[in-house]
């Protein structure tokens, strides 16, 4: 909701151009994501991929993986766009209850 809410406001809102970061406001780690992932879903979250199994398999992509990237909606925040859901748990939740 949030990435079509922003796509929207940047078609019909004059002015809006430029590169922006269409990201939650809050960053999580891969680790934070599985297990948030598998509590919405309610389902344990016994095991987390292996450092060098995702190097092997993955090769130079692995480091979005294991590196992760900071990135935050700076621009968005600046110009008073509202995140409906700005937590990963609050998206989740809304994803597994939505079918």
């Amino acid at each position: 909701d949030d990435m079509v809410a922003i796509l929207v406001r940047a078609l019909e809102t004059p002015g809006v151009e430029g590169i922006f970061n269409a990201t939650a406001p809050q960053p999580v780690t891969q680790r934070h994501f599985h297990r948030a992932l598998a509590s919405a879903v309610h389902r344990p979250a016994p095991w987390v991929a292996p450092a060098p199994l995702l190097r092997l398999g993955l090769g130079e992509l692995s480091g979005l993986l294991l590196g992760g990237q900071r990135v935050y909606p700076r621009r968005l925040e600046d110009q008073g766009f509202t995140f409906r859901f700005p937590r990963l748990e609050e998206a989740l939740d809304d994803l597994s209850n939505a079918s």
